[in-house]
């Protein structure tokens, strides 16, 4: 039978946007001004008031604006529109050795430099209501230093971390939406969370709460004097709270700064990271070659899940469903329904012995390896369906899914 994409795409964009009005569960997600104006046009000089998370020059939308963000071994940058299907030319930048993303910037870096991408769309969500905004994306800029990166925002901050550095900087999020690169701090951490208007920071052995530049709090929670976390490595910010994986578990910071932490059974194979769709409350990470484990932050429970081969990469998709995916060392797309224990494959889709690129939403998972030009898009609530395919100019080194 005889495939036309200009049918898929369409199905694509009608499919997203059903899905947009359901995108997080419990969330009313029609774009609602927060007791404020609607968007100001951006040469309107008179404007005063703006929906939270509007930055000058960008556009307010009913639906996320999603896009594929994607750099080359040799730099190459572009752009994917998921919605229109086009594809925009970014500046180059250096090779990317190491990535992250917090859903609208990719940081990529080598050994001597780190660069910062803007990916030129963002959701704001509220709880309560969420904003969609898009801008040009662009090459932001460079900051010295290089490794293995990690990235994490807040409204207010943007946190970049080098842990095998042990060094961490917070840039001002509003300046780095337009394009700038303003570091307010700089500190020793190998874990750098932004939790509101504070930081949550691991160093040494120790994790505690800090304000915004990186002076210690004057609160009384448990973490502001510090929470023992040996070897401390991988951390993500939840809708429960900040979490910093330790050697034995996992410290969590809740909003008011007090910590809990959450044990890990006697000689559990501990995840080095965690992965999760933004913002929700559980969350994965891999459990060496056994499977992986889900983190439920809200309830301070762990979960091991095993899987029938060793994983490489694995995100919780924490839907009604409970959605796990991952990718096994077969470079097969492995769907878990951890509510029910189904399991669901591709086909192998990338290279099993690399680490592969994995990202998701709240309805779709993108994957890549850097040996070929293709993103596969796959349907993890339709069986593992492989819905789409997206060619890239280039094999993608470094890739994320942004509008998130």
């Amino acid at each position: 039978m005889n495939h036309d994409p200009t049918t898929d795409r369409t199905r694509a964009r009608r499919t997203r946007l059903l899905g947009a009005l359901g995108l997080t569960t419990g969330l009313a997600l029609t774009v609602t001004a927060c007791s404020t104006a609607s968007t100001p046009p951006a040469d309107d000089a008179s404007a005063t008031t703006a929906p939270h998370g509007y930055v000058a020059g960008a556009t307010e939308s009913q639906e996320p604006q999603l896009g594929l963000l994607a750099v080359s071994a040799t730099g190459e940058t572009a752009r994917h529109d998921l919605l229109t299907g086009d594809t925009t030319d970014l500046d180059r930048v250096g090779a990317a050795e190491h990535s992250a993303t917090d859903g609208r910037f990719l940081v990529t870096s080598d050994g001597d430099r780190t660069t910062v991408v803007d990916g030129g769309s963002w959701t704001v969500d509220h709880g309560d209501h969420t904003h969609y905004y898009a801008a040009e994306p662009r090459v932001v800029g460079t900051l010295e230093g290089g490794g293995p990166v990690q990235v994490h925002s807040s409204e207010t901050m943007t946190t970049i971390a080098w842990p095998e550095r042990g060094e961490a900087v917070v840039l001002d999020r509003a300046a780095l939406g337009q394009g700038e690169l303003d570091e307010t701090a700089r500190l020793d951490a190998t874990v750098l969370l932004p939790l509101g208007e504070h930081l949550v920071a691991a160093d040494g052995d120790t994790v505690r709460v800090l304000d915004g530049d990186g002076a210690q709090t004057g609160s009384t929670g448990t973490a502001s004097a510090g929470h023992a976390c040996t070897d401390p490595a991988g951390g993500i910010v939840t809708r429960a709270g900040a979490v910093v994986g330790c050697a034995d578990g996992a410290v969590v910071v809740d909003d008011a700064g007090d910590a809990s932490f959450v044990a890990l059974p006697d000689d559990a194979e501990r995840p080095t990271a965690f992965a999760a769709r933004s913002g929700r409350p559980t969350v994965a990470g891999l459990a060496g070659d056994t499977g992986f484990w889900l983190l439920d932050v809200r309830q301070g429970s762990w979960q091991h899940v095993p899987t029938e081969r060793p994983l490489r990469a694995v995100v919780a998709v924490d839907d009604q469903d409970e959605h796990v995916v991952g990718v096994d060392d077969a470079g097969r797309v492995v769907v878990v329904t951890a509510s029910t224990g189904k399991v669901a494959t591709t086909d192998p889709l990338v290279d099993g012995d690399r680490a592969p690129l994995l990202q998701l939403d709240a309805q779709r998972a993108y994957v890549a390896d850097p040996t070929t030009p293709v993103v596969h898009e796959v349907d993890f609530a339709d069986g593992a369906r492989v819905a789409r395919t997206v060619e890239f100019p280039f094999a993608p080194v470094a890739f994320a899914e942004v509008g998130l």
